[in-house]
């Protein structure tokens, strides 16, 4: 069995997928927004994509139409509303009203706001950091901050004071700047004294989570989690399964790369049954000083990492340079088993070999079948099959938003890339290698599977909505040692 893994590097947001755009009947009342758009997705066939914290405090709504428009029903029920929306190529982004002067297209732009306690007193002195990114600043006297020359796109920004909790809120920019205000709470293990229980499995089970989440590349070995003692481990004795969480900034110190990073983890989770490994956070990169020698064998290895990773691979797709880039698309797909025998023959053959006499076939003959027979039944009706045929890119991606392209299919992608060779390490030890044909040979080889009805991703090779997509093979094999900022920018090439 393959080894799977994911991780997501923001935290989901509330995407959707719908059959019709227009006849839309509805009757509800006092109805939270979410739920409005869960029952507009059912007969209409546009994306919703909005900030959850844009419908906290909002009050319930009411509509009743029949047979109505979606611009006819968002109109009426965003009246009076502190939000609004545009419709893009069947995609509802909803965003702020009226808080920032509308920018013309292909500006920069600007994320600002405001820290505040629960009492709703500004913190000064808080450091605000982009999730991804090398970019943060800190909160002047009045709690206020502002980060500029942002794209459009999906941002999560996050919040650190000591004494109190991290926090993250995420932000959707299109069209215009935005301005939000992040409350923070209290760290109440921070203010008061805690009891530390002494877990006689901790040892064991911080090495598990540090090869899941920093993985084991070779860079990883020059990885350390510096502030091992904030994470908190559950296990599930019964399942088999390993939780991890931290209440403060896990603190990574990559010596290969020559980054710094603060991961807010907020969610781990290995299944020691299916060996599925599952997490996502957000990280905050920052550059660890060094003299030039070591800064050009940092700049060497980030360059190394970056190439043929999903970002570079979402890049090119992007741009529709993925043949230039290096990479080859080909699928995976679901055919029938035609090893696998009638169900009837399978149990008409245990039948026969569990009633069949010791003086007509000896034991081990009679052992053996039975052994044969169970594995065959157990096959499954379906196998992976490798279709050969390259992907046009046209065939995959379509236009969403000016900025915002879209990535659907069926099965499985098979994504080969041909500039850099597997490392012996992970051909021989992972126990992720993908089978493939032998001209493909060394090359780095991963599948993507689509867990959502649509990927949206942006051109800095950003996916809107991690949880959309799950990966094995090489990507799934390098993890938070292997990981360049979503501002990477690749060298570029000397005369």
């Amino acid at each position: 069995m393959r080894l799977l893994f994911a991780f997501f590097l923001v935290m989901f947001l509330s995407t959707g997928f719908c059959a019709n755009a227009q006849g839309i009947t509805l009757s509800l009342k006092d109805t939270e927004l979410s739920s409005v758009f869960k029952e507009i997705r059912k007969q209409c066939n546009y994306d919703f994509l909005y900030d959850n914290s844009l419908l906290q405090d909002l009050k319930p709504v009411s509509v009743t139409v029949k047979n109505a428009g979606i611009d006819l029903i968002l109109s009426t029920v965003f009246e009076g509303l502190p939000i609004t929306y545009i419709i893009e190529n069947k995609i509802v982004m909803i965003t702020a009203k009226d808080k920032n002067e509308v920018l013309p297209p292909q500006s920069l732009y600007a994320i600002s706001g405001v820290v505040k306690d629960k009492n709703g007193e500004t913190l000064p002195g808080a450091g605000i950091l982009l999730s991804g990114y090398q970019t943060g600043t800190v909160a002047d006297n009045e709690g206020k901050f502002v980060i500029r020359n942002l794209k459009e796109g999906n941002y999560n920004v996050l919040v650190q004071m000591i004494g109190y909790l991290p926090a993250s809120q995420n932000v959707t920019i299109i069209s215009k700047s935005a301005d939000i205000e992040i409350i923070l709470q209290e760290n109440v293990k921070q203010l008061n004294e805690v009891v530390i229980r002494v877990d006689p499995n901790r040892e064991q089970r911080l090495k598990t989570f540090t090869e899941s989440f920093i993985g084991t590349s070779p860079n990883s070995e020059k990885c350390e989690i510096i502030n091992p003692e904030v994470i908190q481990f559950d296990y599930d004795d019964e399942k088999h399964i390993l939780k991890a969480a931290a209440d403060e900034f896990l603190v990574v110190e990559n010596k290969a790369l020559g980054y710094r990073i603060k991961y807010l983890l907020k969610y781990f989770q290995e299944d020691e049954e299916t060996n599925v490994v599952l997490f996502y956070g957000y990280p905050y990169f920052e550059e660890i000083k060094a003299g030039k020698s070591k800064t050009r064998g940092y700049l060497e290895k980030r360059k190394i990492a970056y190439l043929g990773s999903p970002q570079h691979f979402f890049r090119a797709l992007y741009s529709n340079s993925i043949d230039e880039d290096g990479f080859v698309i080909n699928k995976l797909v679901k055919a029938r088993n035609k090893e696998k025998y009638a169900d009837t023959v399978i149990d008409e053959k245990i039948k026969f070999f569990s009633n069949v006499k010791g003086k007509e076939i000896n034991f081990r003959t009679r052992k053996d079948s039975l052994s044969h027979w169970a594995v065959m039944k157990n096959q499954s009706d379906t196998v992976e099959v490798l279709n050969r045929g390259e992907v046009l890119v046209d065939t995959l991606v379509k236009q969403q938003l000016s900025s915002l392209k879209s990535l659907n299919f069926k099965d499985a992608l098979y994504i080969i890339y041909k500039n850099e060779k597997e490392t012996r390490r992970y051909a021989d030890y992972s126990g992720l290698k993908i089978k493939r044909p032998s001209e493909y040979s060394r090359y780095q080889i991963s599948l993507v599977y689509q867990l959502k009805p649509s990927i949206n991703f942006y051109e800095n090779g950003g996916i809107y909505d991690p949880g959309s997509l799950l990966y094995e093979g090489f990507w799934g094999y390098e993890k938070v040692a292997d990981m360049v900022p979503m501002d990477y920018v690749l060298p570029k090439k000397e005369d």
